[in-house]
């Protein structure tokens, strides 16, 4: 009886109880997560190159454990520090028109107002 309440509503696919916007939607999703992951590895191969390099260079796996340890603890103390209100975060502003950037999270910008191109610093978040 279920069965066929399912598969006459048009809102359900196949007497399963998932909808067709949910199919679709698990389908991007698995897309994004495709992609998320072919990201993961790819920063992962250039952080691994990069480790090499710089133990080609003579440095240790301590020195980077020290320093990732260090940021680490910055992160988190300028991350409480803003929660708290003790500090606000740091605004980019437009070295030509003076306007605030609207954030978005990518490392070249283009302020809307003059057209101003900025390029910043790839490790700010």
């Amino acid at each position: 009886m279920a069965r066929g309440f399912f598969s006459t509503n048009s809102n359900y696919n196949n007497g399963s109880g998932v909808s067709n916007a949910s199919t679709m939607d698990f389908r991007q999703y698995g897309e994004e997560i495709a992609h998320l992951k072919g990201q993961v590895a790819r920063l992962n191969m250039i952080t691994e190159g990069l480790w090499t390099i710089l133990k080609n260079e003579g440095h240790t796996e301590e020195e980077l454990i020290d320093i990732l340890s260090e940021l680490d603890t910055n992160k988190k103390t300028r991350k409480a520090a803003i929660e708290s209100g003790e500090e606000t975060p740091k605004r980019r502003e437009c070295p030509n028109c003076h306007v605030p950037l609207q954030n978005t999270d990518s490392i070249i910008d283009r302020c809307i107002y003059c057209g101003h191109e900025i390029i910043g610093n790839p490790f700010d978040n």
